[in-house]
């Protein structure tokens, strides 16, 4: 319910009592009434002014910079998902994922570099990165978001980007009975396969007992979303590939349209090109219980419980064109005069339907508990304890299940970036005489099975965590005013396993068209299924799915026919179910414990007439790190066939453990001055901290498990990396001039050392062999020659196996005659630094009683690294840096709420890909809507509509240069219609 705050005309009167009221309330429960003074009528916190109101307080309040994000009202926060309401804060971005806001960045820092908290305790990750998952949780349920931009000796370390503290009602916060519901009807218009509306339920419900001593909770959500995503995309931009010779040596010839200016420079070659058709259907489940007891005014005691559960299903059609991976398969190629092939012309091979399934499930537990005590008047301690996990993977077939079935009878493919358009156009020609090719078109008929695998990961992140503080209050108006002190000690346990069954053969296109009958296929159309993108689409106009559990079922009854002569051609054994009561294929675990103490002093006086507060502190951080980790080294490379290759492990396997250690002084220094009642000016300066990035921390070395040249590469673990480690320091301006009004502009600057960095070494590993560059390759190419046959892959390992008497249903495994492999290993060192600086600009503005408003921020940020798209050698970079900018116009008046609002993200450096290449996100906006009612004849009733992404934004990633596309994304909108009641 939606009402207006009457204050007093004296403004810094008026501001200490909004606070004093806040501080007596929760934040978004209905409002209270204070009657202290003749001239104050009511302050009510509901609505978006109320919400606003109390960000606002909670901004100028703050030690340092802090912006907030505040319940409108009981169980309604201003966006229905946490994360795309972060980033309506200045200097906040979001990554989206399924069209959702999903993990964000802060100050150009990605998600890795921000610590997330919920009611002040460090919540679990994934267990294999420090990022956290904002769509596990249900903003119904959460009153007030703090984005802590400045650091403070009381708070937990491991953000350099920002600390983020999700908030939680607490019933004594606000006695008496305080009670919503609310339902939705969500519907995805990108939804396909799954139902068009579906359901989200929450309530909350809290009250009190025994003369207001003793509060119960109680807050949970439900929700089910369907919605497809599709996007067109190429897997990687390869560097270094010699696709004249390679043509050469098989007796071809190709047409090459070169417009370098330097005929010696890099040329760009695209590994495949494709669409990605995924079928989603989410369920989540949000629940806590929170009871609180207060026997006597100076104790008070908590114990919570916190819950979510995500169970995901994912059903992904890919439909595309590959190129062979030594480019011996060009015929015409033109290349732009950055060295960017923008039409590649090839021959042969198929065009694929790889359908993959994941099945998953998050889980998320927290039980904690917390005693506040007011020793003495002076004295106030509080002990927090809580144990929090999460439990994250795939069930059943696993995250990453697949079966690539295909028409294998290209005759040319085409993928075409000449016209300039977002998407490159695909053209593919087919053999006539190919089985079921009609009208130059696969149809059901012309599938044929290659190989299938599944893939399970196992993941846990446990968090054990007690801290004891204290505040000491000096009773002193000037000089040091009070001391915070206190000690902690934390054990994180992250540990993440993969289980796979490997590349179980179907066939490799041996003809099983067949066993594939044509009704378990459906045809669609492949053009238009990008339409907020010019370009795209293919002279082949559908593409084929087909019924994923089918289509298994018929290739693992090939599987399972007992051994000999039963087994067809080119069929493996096994099925479709990793063994999680085998060996995993990698299994690591890394556990931090830490002790930490600091002390915080807490000064007040004036300067010049205008009074100046002045925080300055200490933390002290140890932490010790163990990993572990799982080790079964490849011992053979398998050359199967002119695209595939895979290892064969060693027979043996063991844990080995690493150890790593370092100590941190974090100090820090806020100084506040209000320059009148509403001006405050801000200075701060503060060390702080990101721990090292889990995956970077393991103690062993792994390669690709598909080693195609060219694409062979691993990583080495370094337990003992250092954390990245930063200096701060803001100052910043803000003008208080009107009720819920406010501007500020504020100019921020970070040194971060210790930047962990891959270094890449080209090494031999494990005694891996190359058997396409042996003697037997090498003999079986001078003997095709010598015949007039072409030298292709599929020949080569053909006379391999013929001159070495290998049965044909047998692959080519790496002997003691062929040169080692090499591998590019990446290695995780503390290596380097960077300086990075910007401006945060806000504004906030009530247009007096007519209930409008409006919001705005940008963020400009810079570094001192620059990426050249030229190089094809490590750059050091950060990924996510970027502009970006907000705006906000609502309206708050006689039961009616409206708002509309803008954000808006330009380019930025997302990461860097095979070769090292640099990937780039195009700038993107979107537009959100909300509107509700309160019913006048229902007191407590609310209808409302919700919009997201009303104008179907969509979004666009390419490597290097604009035209050397990457992906694209195409999302659409999201409605929910619904009511809510509150009591």
């Amino acid at each position: 319910m939606s009402k207006t705050l009457t204050m007093t005309q004296s403004t810094g009167f008026k501001r200490k009592l909004i606070a004093t009221a806040i501080a007596s309330a929760m934040i978004g429960v209905s409002g209270i009434a204070l009657a202290q003074d003749d001239n104050v009528e009511e302050v009510l916190v509901t609505g978006i002014k109320g919400s606003l109101q109390r960000a606002m307080d909670t901004k100028r309040e703050a030690k340092g910079v802090v912006d907030a994000i505040s319940a409108e009202d009981i169980g309604k926060f201003p966006d229905t998902n946490l994360a795309e309401s972060l980033q309506r804060i200045s200097g906040v971005s979001i990554d989206r994922q399924n069209n959702e806001g999903s993990k964000i960045t802060v100050r150009g820092f990605g998600p890795d570099f921000n610590l997330v908290t919920l009611n002040n305790r460090q919540m679990p990750t994934n267990g294999s990165s420090r990022s956290f998952e904002f769509s596990d949780l249900a903003a119904e349920t959460v009153s007030g978001v703090e984005v802590y931009k400045t650091f403070s000796a009381t708070r937990a370390s491991g953000g350099i980007g920002a600390l983020v503290n999700i908030k939680t009602a607490r019933p004594l916060d606000n006695p008496g009975l305080k009670a919503s519901i609310g339902a939705k009807a969500v519907m995805d218009t990108t939804n396909e396969v799954g139902d068009d509306i579906t359901p989200e339920v929450s309530g909350i419900f809290s009250n009190t007992f025994a003369d207001d001593t003793f509060g119960i909770a109680l807050s949970g959500s439900y929700q089910e979303r369907d919605n497809r995503s599709v996007n067109a995309d190429i897997a990687n931009w390869r560097n270094g590939i010699n696709f004249q010779k390679a043509v050469a040596d098989a007796g071809q010839t190709v047409n090459v349209v070169d417009n370098r200016a330097d005929k010696n420079g890099n040329v760009y070659y695209p590994r495949n090109f494709g669409y990605g058709i995924e079928d989603f259907h989410r369920e989540r489940t949000n629940g806590q219980l929170v009871l609180q007891y207060a026997p006597i005014d100076t104790l008070k005691a908590t114990l919570d419980y916190t819950y979510s559960k995500v169970d995901l299903t994912a059903l992904n059609t890919g439909v595309g064109i590959w190129y062979n991976d030594s480019g011996s398969d060009a015929r015409d190629v033109v290349i732009d005069k950055n060295g960017t092939i923008t039409k590649l012309t090839a021959a042969g091979d198929d065009f694929a339907s790889n359908i993959r399934l994941n099945t998953s499930e998050t889980e998320n537990n927290s039980v904690g508990f917390n005693v506040d005590w007011e020793a003495s008047d002076n004295l106030t301690l509080t002990f927090d304890a809580h144990n929090s996990t999460n439990e994250n993977g795939g069930v059943g077939r696993g995250h990453n299940a697949f079966l690539i079935l295909a028409a294998p009878f290209i005759d040319r493919k085409t993928y075409d970036a000449t016209a300039g358009d977002d998407i490159p156009f695909m053209h593919v020609t087919f053999n006539p005489n190919g089985k079921g090719i009609v009208n130059g078109v696969p149809t059901a008929a012309s599938y044929d099975s290659l190989f299938g695998e599944a893939n399970l990961d196992l993941k846990k992140s446990e968090i054990t965590q007690f801290q004891i503080d204290g505040t000491f209050d000096t009773n002193a108006d000037a000089g040091i005013t009070s001391i915070d002190f206190g000690i902690g000690q934390s054990d994180i346990a992250n540990r993440w396993r993969s289980f796979s069954t490997g590349q179980i053969a179907a066939g490799w296109y041996g003809g099983n068209q067949d066993l594939f009958p044509d009704d378990i296929f459906e045809e669609h159309n492949l053009n238009g299924l990008t339409p907020s993108f010019s370009g795209g689409g293919s002279n082949v106009p559908v593409y084929h799915s087909w019924d994923f559990e089918k289509g298994v079922a018929i290739a693992e009854s090939e599987w399972n026919i007992p051994g000999g002569s039963k087994r067809p051609w080119g069929w493996g054994t096994g099925n479709m179910r990793p063994d999680l009561n085998g060996n995993p294929t990698s299994d690591h675990k890394v556990t931090e414990e830490t002790t930490s103490a600091y002390m915080e002093f807490n000064s007040a006086g004036d300067l010049v007439g205008m009074p100046l507060k002045i925080t300055t502190g200490m933390r002290y951080e140890s932490t010790d790190i163990e990993s572990n980790s799982f080790t079964r080294d490849p011992s053979q490379i398998v050359w199967i066939n002119q695209t595939e290759w895979s290892l064969n492990l060693a027979p043996s396997s063991y844990y080995g453990s690493e150890a790593g250690s370092y100590d941190v002084w974090l100090p820090n220094l806020d100084v506040s001055l209000d320059v009148n009642d509403d001006v405050v000016a801000r200075m701060s300066y503060s060390k702080s901290i990101t721990r090292p990035t889990l995956s970077k921390m393991i103690g062993t070395t792994s390669v690709t498990t598909r080693p195609k040249p060219g694409e062979r590469t691993g990583t080495a673990g370094n337990p003992d990396l250092k954390p990245f480690m930063a200096d701060n320091f803001d100052l910043s301006a803000e003008w208080y001039y009107d009720e819920a009004s406010y501007v500020s502009a504020g100019f921020f600057m970070k040194q971060v050392d210790d930047f962990i960095v891959d270094v890449i070494e080209e090494r031999e590993v494990f005694g891996l062999r190359d058997p396409s560059q042996g003697a037997r390759a090498d003999a079986a190419r001078a003997q095709l020659i010598d015949e007039g046959i072409i030298p292709t892959d599929a020949n080569v390992i053909n006379r391999i196996k013929s001159n070495a008497g290998i049965p044909a249903n047998q692959n080519i495994v790496q002997d003691s005659n062929d040169p080692f492999a090499v591998f590019n290993i990446a290695k995780p060192m503390n290596q380097e630094q960077a300086k990075f600086h910007g401006w945060e600009l806000a504004a906030q503005h009530m247009f007096g009683e007519t209930g409008f408003g409006l919001q705005a921020n940008a963020t400009f940020v810079t570094s001192d690294i620059d990426v050249d798209n030229s190089s094809t050698d490590f750059q050091f970079a950060l990924p996510g840096l970027s502009d970006s900018y907000n705006l906000v116009g609502f309206y708050d008046a006689n039961g009616l709420q409206a708002r509309i609002a803008y954000n808006w993200r330009d380019t930025f450096l997302n990461g860097f890909g095979e070769g090292n290449t640099p990937y780039y996100t195009e700038e993107y906006g979107q537009v959100d809507v909300t509107v509700s009612y309160d019913l006048p004849f229902v007191e407590g009733m609310t209808v409302f509509v919700e919009g997201i992404n009303v104008t179907d934004a969509s979004q666009r990633v390419y490597a290097r240069y604009e035209n050397q596309f990457k992906s694209a994304y195409q999302y659409g909108a999201r409605y929910n219609l619904g009511v809510r009641y509150s009591f």
